[in-house]
């Protein structure tokens, strides 16, 4: 027979705290979308289409998601109140995770940019955004593996379970989208829209995941 203390207890989601840095970080994106925009219609990147323009809007993203994170690593007193942790303690604990966390979501945002700026709309040429962004995927790639050098087992877990929720939302998302394109009830969507779906879902997954296991944790 089991007891109490042989399953621990589940953790619930703040949603106080979830409700704050959601606002913030709502506010943040919308000052900096809107200077992307900016430039953007200032034609300095080139002709853009709309889906460059969301490819280039994830990218700021993730960016600005990168700057966060790197912001709580260089003042982790600040940053202990805006990133989720428990105090400033936690966030000196995980440096050498969060560093590769850094690097590895920079090298996303780039790669969104180098692919959004790219021939022939933009003004980076085929062979070089090919070459860029082939290696910022192995960057990527391997700013992931030395992370996960770094997390312990939940963390493990929540990063398999984000990464599944992420798939089955590309499915959902995407799949729904070319079905629908293919019936003939709208466009399908166009090969940069992949690269961006697969960006966006996955954040979105991951932040599934984080409120399912309750782990929005600051008061």
């Amino acid at each position: 027979m089991t007891s109490l203390e042989d399953h621990p207890a589940v953790e619930r989601t703040n949603w106080r705290s979830l409700a704050i840095k959601t606002g913030i970080g709502a506010v943040a994106g919308a000052l900096g979308a809107i200077g992307l925009m900016e430039l953007i219609d200032s034609g300095a990147l080139g002709a853009l289409d709309t889906s460059r323009e969301i490819a280039a809007l994830v990218g700021m993203l993730y960016l600005m998601t990168a700057a966060v994170v790197g912001f709580g690593l260089v003042s982790p007193d600040a940053g202990s109140r805006l990133l989720n942790v428990e105090d400033a303690d936690e966030l000196r604990e995980m440096r050498p995770m969060l560093r590769w966390s850094v690097l590895g979501t920079a090298s996303i945002a780039a790669i969104l940019f180098i692919a959004a700026f790219a021939a022939p709309a933009g003004p980076i040429g085929a062979p070089v955004a090919l070459a860029l962004v082939a290696i910022l995927f192995v960057l990527a790639c391997y700013t992931g593996h030395r992370q996960r050098a770094h997390t312990d087992e939940l963390m493990r877990a929540v990063a398999v379970e984000g990464t599944s929720a992420a798939f089955y939302l590309t499915v959902v998302v995407g799949g729904g989208w070319a079905l629908l394109a293919h019936l003939g009830y709208l466009a399908g969507p166009e090969p940069l829209d992949w690269l961006t779906m697969f960006a966006s879902l996955m954040l979105l997954g991951c932040f599934v995941i984080t409120i399912q296991r309750g782990l929005i944790r600051r008061s």
